[in-house]
């Protein structure tokens, strides 16, 4: 069943990002995760949306009204915890400070709008049309809010291409992202 992520789906939510998606937000670890996901619950302009069934988040989608600006948000809500897990990550990860200040130049940050910031479903839970149900779930909270389309971004390399391609996203834009092949989306409501 999909509902509104709630306090008690964080940790969940923590575990399968960091389990089942690639990236630099999975790279800062569980604790990050849950601290995003928990101060998230806090912003209007963010939405989660989970797949539960007798208990277990089988899948989560977030988004967002807004993307410019959104982590500037976030971080300022918890600012101290926030700054507590980038140090240990980057006295521990020096050299990702490098790809810490290259996100900064994500084009969504300067383009703004909404974006489908992230979904995911657990790897033995797959074809099974709960990715499908998450994504459709997302689009109507986007229109019940008067938002008539959003971005997703994807690298090039994974699957999940194919997924947004069935489901009737369009490719609007190609572009380097720390190194790799990005893909933007856009869904028309």
């Amino acid at each position: 069943m999909i509902k509104k992520i709630t306090y008690k789906h964080v940790r969940h939510v923590a575990d399968l990002h960091k389990n089942e998606l690639s990236g630099f937000l999975p790279e800062l670890g569980t604790g990050f995760l849950k601290l995003l996901y928990k101060v998230s619950l806090e912003l209007p302009e963010m939405f989660t949306f989970v797949e539960e069934d007798k208990g277990v988040v089988k899948g989560f989608v977030t988004s967002t009204l807004e993307i410019n600006g959104l982590y500037k948000k976030i971080i300022s809500r918890s600012p101290l915890w926030f700054m507590i897990i980038f140090l240990i990550y980057f006295i521990t990860h020096p050299i990702s400070l490098i790809k810490f200040i290259k996100i900064l130049r994500y084009p969504g940050f300067k383009d703004g709008g909404a974006e489908l910031l992230s979904l995911a479903v657990r790897d033995d839970c797959r074809l099974q049309g709960i990715g499908r149900k998450l994504l459709i779930a997302t689009a109507k909270e986007f229109k019940r809010r008067g938002i008539n389309k959003f971005k997703i971004s994807v690298y090039e390399r994974l699957t999940a291409n194919g997924f947004y391609k069935k489901n009737e996203c369009q490719i609007v834009s190609r572009f380097d992202f720390l190194g790799e092949k990005m893909i933007y989306y856009e869904y028309l409501l």
